[in-house]
């Protein structure tokens, strides 16, 4: 009980300070030039190419080699027929 006695008050202390930053904080005059949207899908873009690729080579392991082979089967035993 005290350990979650401690993080809670730690939370309490987090959170206190946090939102007294926020209320106190100046207004800043800041200005975003038009390539910085493409820098920032310049560096998500290399995160979603790794996500489809897992997603892609999931399927590959899954799906495509056991039809790959049946096929290979199939087409063995037609070539056997002729």
């Amino acid at each position: 009980m005290a350990i979650v006695e401690s993080y809670k008050a730690i939370f309490q202390k987090s959170f206190l300070l946090i939102s007294v930053i926020l209320l106190f904080s100046m207004k800043a005059s800041a200005y975003i030039d038009p390539g910085t949207g493409g820098m920032i899908v310049g560096s998500i873009w290399p995160y979603i190419l790794l996500v489809l690729s897992l997603i892609g080579g999931f399927f590959i392991k899954y799906f495509f080699k056991p039809i790959k082979r049946t096929f290979l089967r199939l087409w063995k035993i037609i070539k056997k027929e002729n």
